[in-house]
């Protein structure tokens, strides 16, 4: 299954038993009716958890592509390349001064987005493709697209990202026998040049692979200033006056390829597919998402309508989901948690519904991030489900729905960023401080029956 805009499930069982922690018992009604209002709250009730993995992910186009390579236990073995074509620039010389090459370099600047240790070195090999950048039929290029290089590269670099959150402007030089070449075509008029078909015809595009001893996978920006090849001139007259041509990246013709292999991870074992949905008691009490590899969270609550049976009419007053992500999986050096998570219903084939607002509906839920940033063991991410559950209490079958929960759009086809949550029964996290949902509901039961 290739899909481009993407939604994706997990499973994980709890248990639904009730416990009364307020009971507000009263007496209503006139003559012929006696009745019992009663609030109950409970933070037990059974919630399961599954991860799904998409076979493929949109990746073309992007405004932000990830360059490196990250491994660990927790994650896998990743490794993100970026495809991409290059616009000749518009450019004149006049037949009477004269001009100097200068020397050649490419121009990055990180968007701030980060997985791994950012002060290690990274090694990206710069090599010329052997074909075109092409889509497929459906005019989509996907993280497992390929397009074959040649196995020299036309150079190497090296630099170190950034540390934290700051955005950084690199600019490192490239061979000039490989600037020259480019520059000498744009002063002799060159056929090539001519026109961005018959560029494209002689130079194809790049691959900026990530050599395998790095361990940090790193975003950068995709414009008309950021992952430019710029030629560095003079032109000759009276005094000498510095000039530049930008090559700068098509921001059509582009995509990143992210290769992984989980091997010795919890998700070792799990397949791709809406369909194969893998729950968290296979993989250590914990669900994954994360962007750009295609997992998401899937959650849902088998037992809800079990509460129709505590009385004669029962109405949920509200209901907080806490996600505790687990401890030793993320931190602000490497692991950085996403500001902001997407919350979507899904019917049970996994297709996805509509955003899950707050209880009014005037605002879109993004998961109300709680940092512990002293123990790290209070740190969670809050959802009100007052509306949904409210509204699935007594569905059944294809009106019972479930929870997705992944990245914004914007991070999910654009970083690796990604967070692991417990279950509720990982041993990492202290048993206070596992994942819940708290119902507070009110019981209404006819005496007089």
């Amino acid at each position: 299954m290739r899909i481009s805009t993407l939604l994706f499930s997990i499973l994980l069982l709890l248990s639904f038993t009730f416990s009364s922690c307020r009971d507000e018992a009263s007496t209503a009604g006139e003559g012929w009716m006696d009745s019992n209002y009663r609030n109950v709250v409970t933070d037990t009730c059974t919630i399961s958890f599954n991860t799904i993995l998409s076979d493929s992910l949109a990746t073309s186009g992007d405004t932000i592509c990830q360059i490196g390579h990250h491994k660990d236990n927790i994650y896998g073995d990743i490794t993100s390349s970026f495809n991409v074509e290059y616009k000749v620039p518009s450019y004149s010389f006049n037949d009477i001064s004269k001009y100097r090459y200068d020397s050649l370099t490419i121009r990055m600047e990180t968007s701030g987005n980060y997985f791994g240790d950012t002060l290690s070195t990274q090694r990206i090999s710069l090599y010329k493709l052997k074909a075109n950048i092409s889509f497929d039929e459906s005019n989509y290029l996907y993280n497992c697209s390929y397009t074959p290089h040649n196995s020299t590269p036309l150079a190497t670099i090296e630099y170190k990202p950034y540390i934290y959150n700051r955005k950084k402007i690199v600019e490192m030089k490239l061979p000039d026998t490989w600037g020259k070449e480019w520059f000498n075509l744009l002063l002799n008029d060159d056929k090539n040049v001519e026109t961005q078909e018959g560029f494209r015809n002689y130079f194809k595009g790049i691959a900026f692979v990530p050599e395998s001893n790095g361990n940090c996978i790193n975003g950068i920006q995709v414009n008309d200033s950021s992952m430019i090849i710029r030629i560095y001139y003079h032109q000759i007259d009276v005094t000498e006056k510095g000039r530049t041509f930008d090559f700068k990246p098509s921001t059509t013709y582009n995509y990143s390829n992210v290769t992984y292999d989980r091997t010795g991870t919890p998700l070792e074992k799990m397949k791709n597919g809406t369909d194969n949905p893998y729950s968290s008691f296979n993989s250590n009490h914990q669900t994954y998402l994360q962007g750009m590899l295609g997992t998401y969270t899937s959650i849902s609550f088998p037992y809800l309508n079990d509460l129709n049976g505590y009385g004669d009419l029962v109405s949920i007053e509200s209901a907080v989901l806490k996600l505790y992500p687990v401890k030793g999986t993320y931190d602000d050096k490497e692991y950085p948690l996403p500001k902001k998570l997407s919350l979507y219903t899904a019917n049970e084939n996994n297709l996805a519904g509509s955003v899950v607002t707050n209880y009014s509906g005037s605002s879109v839920q993004n998961g109300n991030l709680v940092t512990d940033k002293v123990l790290n063991e209070d740190t969670y991410y809050s959802f009100d489900l007052t509306s949904f559950l409210t509204t699935n209490l007594g569905a059944i079958g294809y009106h019972k729905e479930k929870l997705q929960i992944l990245l914004p759009t914007a991070s999910f086809y654009s970083t690796v960023q990604g967070v692991v949550f417990d279950d509720g029964y990982n041993t990492a996290n202290s048993y206070k401080k596992n994942t819940k949902l708290t119902v507070l509901f009110k019981i209404y039961t006819n005496s007089l029956k």
